[in-house]
């Protein structure tokens, strides 16, 4: 593991990130983890007509617990057993920490998860659902800062700084590479960026650049400034987006790049609320937070910028049960 800010390098212990500056780390050489724990991956590529266009989406709610999150899990928690970790801590604002409780009961690990106060209740349920200990702060910097205190002789995942939750993110890239060729327009919701990273740095390892646009919420947009903005849609308001609330992302300057040739869609509730329905309309049993690509979509291809593209759905409505139906009421 090796800082490129400062040269620490580390090759006999895991760091989440780096002990001399704080900084994120990168990977050098090869982890060789590649056993698939519950089945994570592999997720279905449906296609859809719009207006004679193809619209490609990536199935990834289909994981196991329900979202992307899952691809770096396994990794993660494979890493963690073989360094003879015992316990984990991680912060989410839901989905990594469900997906972290659950492969770690899957491997016998004792799990701490650290929530924001704001995150959905259902999430919540689930987490202890696994024998997770839950522990919620007030916000999602408070939640990270907590998680720290705590990992002592646990291993802390720290999915938004270790090189090695988006290793394991980058096979979703692979998959698209496969599926869809590297000359499909991506749109893809992003928050810490592993996502976004994952995705970008396996096109970037087969010598391809890809054009990917992000998306993000009204109220957690990290990008604004340093990318193109292409659309800003549905309100400053985007509190139906709880799984896109990462303020200060510290893998920020590589985010804009690798976002900078597709740009940047920011999106509101009112746009949420109307994008869901649509998916919804489709078969698509998707968590409010993935409905921003769709907005981002529909808007882009109103305007005449875009045509065809692959979507990647991240997490599933079903973790919202009966509370869907409260939060698109008032749409028409």
């Amino acid at each position: 593991m090796v800082c490129p800010r400062c040269g620490f390098s580390s090759t006999d212990k895991y760091y989440p990130f780096c002990p001399r500056c704080g900084s994120p780390l990168e990977l050098r050489g090869e982890l060789g983890l590649k056993d698939n724990i519950m089945g994570e991956g592999n997720t279905p590529l449906v296609e859809v007509r719009r207006h004679g266009s193809p619209v490609y989406f990536k199935l990834e709610y289909l994981n196991p617990t329900g979202s992307f999150k899952d691809r770096g899990s396994s990794i993660s928690l494979l890493l963690a057993k073989e360094l003879g970790y015992r316990c984990v801590v991680e912060d989410s604002s839901g989905n990594t920490g469900l997906s972290v409780a659950a492969y770690s009961a899957r491997l016998g690990l004792k799990a701490w998860i650290v929530v924001p106060a704001g995150a959905a209740e259902s999430k919540k349920a689930l987490i202890k659902m696994t024998g997770a200990e839950l522990l919620e702060e007030p916000d999602r910097g408070k939640a990270a800062s907590k998680a720290r205190a705590l990992m002592g002789e646990c291993f802390y995942v720290s999915h938004a700084t270790s090189p090695v939750f988006i290793e394991g993110v980058s096979s979703l890239g692979e998959e698209i590479l496969s599926d869809a060729g590297p000359g499909i327009p991506i749109i893809l919701p992003v928050s810490s960026g592993t996502l976004l990273l994952g995705v970008y740095r396996a096109f970037r390892r087969r010598g391809v650049k890809p054009h990917i646009i992000a998306v993000q919420s009204s109220e957690h947009a990290s990008l604004r400034g340093k990318v193109r903005l292409l659309a800003e849609i549905g309100g400053d308001r985007s509190r139906l987006a709880d799984a896109l609330v990462y303020r200060d992302p510290p893998r920020l300057d590589e985010m804009a790049e690798a976002a900078r040739d597709g740009g940047l869609v920011v999106v509101g509730d009112d746009a949420i609320k109307r994008s869901l329905m649509d998916l919804y309309s489709m078969g698509f049993i998707v968590e409010p937070s993935s409905a921003v690509v769709w907005a981002a979509y529909r808007e882009l291809s109103e305007r005449g910028l875009i045509d065809e593209a692959l979507l990647i759905l991240t997490g599933s409505g079903l973790k919202y049960a009966g509370l869907l139906q409260d939060i698109v009421k008032p749409v028409k």
